[in-house]
């Protein structure tokens, strides 16, 4: 387990997590769209996915709720003096509940135990405005424009940091 917070935990992903790691994508169907052109993405996609996170250093992990056992988000992320937030995905049946930030503000908690200074994340800035202003809220700053190639499609969006 990388770190828990009251309710939930994070761990990594492992192969007996994968239906509920694809169902957690494809509950997000506007952002597969505007990220990849696709509208689910597949147990094959995933593995890949994973593989190729895990060869750039990163670790892919899993947001379980305790009560329930299942997985509710997922999220990649690679510490260092720099921590970099590659993905926070929450499933769409529990979004608008609050679960991101708390997430995040535990992740945060994590970074600062790792000795990290400061957090980055990319934000696409053509996908949702929401996204956008939720960094922001946490206490988030635009530091430049850049564009982003997931999985093949270019993608403007915004490199923000946060100081520890």
């Amino acid at each position: 387990m990388f770190f828990g917070l009251k309710g939930f935990y994070i761990d990594s992903v492992e192969n007996k997590d994968l239906n509920e790691v694809v169902e957690v994508y494809n509950s997000n169907k506007h952002f597969l769209l505007s990220h990849m052109d696709k509208e689910k993405v597949t147990k094959e996609w995933i593995l890949q996915e994973l593989e190729s996170m895990k060869e750039v250093g990163f670790h892919s992990c899993k947001i379980v709720e305790i009560s329930s056992e299942k997985i509710i988000g997922v999220m990649d992320f690679k510490v260092g003096k720099e921590t970099y937030l590659s993905l926070l995905m929450i499933h769409n049946d529990f979004k608008s509940k609050g679960f991101g930030k708390l997430i995040f503000r535990a992740f945060e908690e994590y970074a600062k135990s790792q000795r990290s200074k400061c957090i980055r994340i990319d934000v696409v800035t053509n996908y949702d405005n929401s996204v956008l202003d939720f960094w922001i809220k946490n206490g988030f700053t635009k530091f430049k424009n850049v564009e982003l190639n997931w999985t093949g499609k270019i993608l403007p969006a915004i490199t923000m940091k946060k100081n520890l």
